[in-house]
């Protein structure tokens, strides 16, 4: 089989990450956090649940620590298919193995989608739906959450992405450039918790950057 391979971003999660590493090891080969700089011991936790641990010296947001964890995997650890998902809690990981039945029926990513929930508060809701909207509008790309951060790629389609994100627009960067490399894609529904903070997740500012960005995604197509 294959080696599969889930990257964790995280930052000062030292109360959540390891029952998420213990809940994602379930499934997958191995499971690789990369600490963006926390603060908190969210670096000898996740060793101690048995995570390998890749530590940025500062914090460099979302998208870098995404793109860093993936390079590590596929290029040190010779992951062949990549799990990525949050480190808060917010997704369950027995989800995992719907994702990667996707990609062994020839998918190059699947997607997930966050059935409505009453636990994400509604502006956060709105925005959801406004980048979603968005991303669909600008790249030409049909997904039902841009911003869920939970999804599964064959390492082929991850080095053919070309990511260039730092933070948060990682998300509609992906849908970009799936539809640029006309990669092969699905969707599959998830029931997802909030996040466990109000600091936690996309912020309006986050929401009026990633649109800015998504803009330039545009132009550059």
């Amino acid at each position: 089989m294959a080696k599969t391979v889930a990257v964790i971003p995280a930052f000062n999660e030292a109360k959540r990450i390891a029952e998420v590493i213990r809940r994602t090891r379930r499934y997958v080969d191995a499971v690789l956090v990369v600490d963006d700089g926390s603060s908190d011991d969210t670096m000898d936790v996740a060793r101690k649940a048995g995570a390998t641990v890749m530590r940025l010296p500062r914090n460099r947001g979302a998208g870098f620590a995404t793109r860093a964890g993936c390079d590590y995997a596929v290029g040190s650890m010779v992951a062949k298919r990549l799990v990525i998902i949050d480190a808060d809690g917010q997704h369950n990981p027995a989800d995992i193995p719907g994702l990667l039945k996707r990609l062994g029926l020839g998918f190059d990513i699947a997607f997930t989608f966050r059935r409505p929930s009453g636990e994400m508060p509604l502006v956060k809701r709105f925005g959801n739906w406004w980048l979603t909207f968005s991303t669909k509008l600008l790249s030409g790309i049909s997904v039902s959450d841009s911003q869920s951060g939970f999804k599964a790629m064959t390492a082929e389609a991850f080095r053919k992405l070309e990511l260039t994100s730092e933070r948060y627009e990682i998300c509609s960067e992906m849908v970009f450039e799936t539809g640029r490399k006309r990669l092969h894609y699905c969707e599959i529904a998830i029931d997802a918790r909030a996040p466990s903070s109000a600091k936690k997740g996309t912020a309006v500012a986050d929401g009026v950057k990633i649109f800015a960005n998504m803009l330039g995604m545009r132009v550059r197509r």
